[in-house]
């Protein structure tokens, strides 16, 4: 019999495309994975994995096996929903990844309420970025994942995964309050050509689309310093080393020193609940995905 454990790291194999990734997700070690899956070609008695230049990939046959997999896997997670959903009380185990400032702001103060109504939820959170959770929910990783997105949302609508808009998370400037732009209360991104900047490193997410925001204005960013976190941002604002874009959720606004000015015109980011649309729905997953799919998330940008 073909172990299952070996089958569904061959299944977030064909997702995430490297075993590194594949040993992130499941918090185990490189080397492990990469045992597992030579097992794996044992028991099969099949060649699934090829060297293309310095990477592995799946062959023809390690794609074939993969779309057997799928549907079996399915199965065997929808026969462990319904063994855990066969009394009139909601119960069980939802997993959520969302990203940092919706993680903090809104999804743990909803996971806190329904888990006092409901004491047989168990709701398992993990602070995890789109680039890494979609990837995740893809490898049944998680149930639902909360992610922003502030253009091409298209390339999140992929036809295994139900996405639901769930709202909209305005973009702001962050000035120190000793600033002569902290007189104002908006500001266009072209008033900013000549200031300094703090983001975060290049690649993520907010840094390259300040970056867009910039040079659709016609300049480029002078980018005087490079952080790993807001509360280091906010700091280094709030002492007029800099100028900063963040999403309004992710303002901290018990840090004293710091202006936030609305940008004109308004540059704003979406936000939306991931989920595959094969996964058996529990009542505890429908009831924490109409949770979330029903908050107002409009009134916190």
């Amino acid at each position: 019999m073909l172990n299952i454990w070996r089958l569904k790291l061959l299944v977030q194999f064909q997702t995430l495309g490297t075993m590194q990734k594949v040993s992130e997700i499941m918090h185990t070690s490189i080397a492990t994975v990469s045992q597992q899956l030579s097992l794996l070609e044992q028991d099969t008695n099949i060649k699934l994995f090829e060297k293309v230049g310095r990477k592995v990939q799946l062959t023809y046959e390690g794609h074939e096996l993969v779309k057997k997999v799928r549907p079996v896997l399915n199965q065997l997670e929808d026969i462990e929903h319904a063994l855990h959903d066969t009394t009139d009380e909601i119960q069980g185990t939802v997993r959520i990844a969302a990203f940092t400032s919706v993680l903090e702001r809104v999804i743990v103060p909803v996971v806190a309420k329904l888990s006092r109504l409901y004491p047989k939820l168990h709701i398992r959170l993990t602070e995890m970025e789109p680039d890494v959770s979609i990837p995740a929910i893809d490898a049944y990783q998680f149930d639902l994942a909360v992610v922003a997105y502030s253009e091409k949302p298209h390339l999140l609508e992929q036809s295994h995964r139900k996405v639901t808009k769930i709202g909209h998370d305005r973009l702001m400037v962050l000035v120190s309050e000793q600033h002569p732009l902290a007189q104002q209360s908006a500001v266009n991104i072209k008033a900013l050509q000549q200031e300094n900047w703090v983001l975060e490193p290049a690649g993520t997410y907010l840094c390259d689309y300040t970056k867009k925001l910039c040079r659709d204005s016609g300049f480029e960013p002078n980018v005087a310093h490079v952080v790993q976190s807001y509360l280091s941002m906010h700091a280094m604002i709030a002492e007029n080393l800099a100028i900063g874009i963040l999403p309004h959720l992710a303002v901290i606004n018990s840090i004293s020193g710091v202006k936030v000015l609305q940008i004109e015109p308004p540059a704003t980011r979406n936000i939306y609940l991931v989920s595959l649309k094969k996964t058996t729905t529990t009542r505890a997953m429908r009831l924490v995905a109409e949770t979330l799919a029903h908050l107002s998330l409009d009134q916190q940008a």
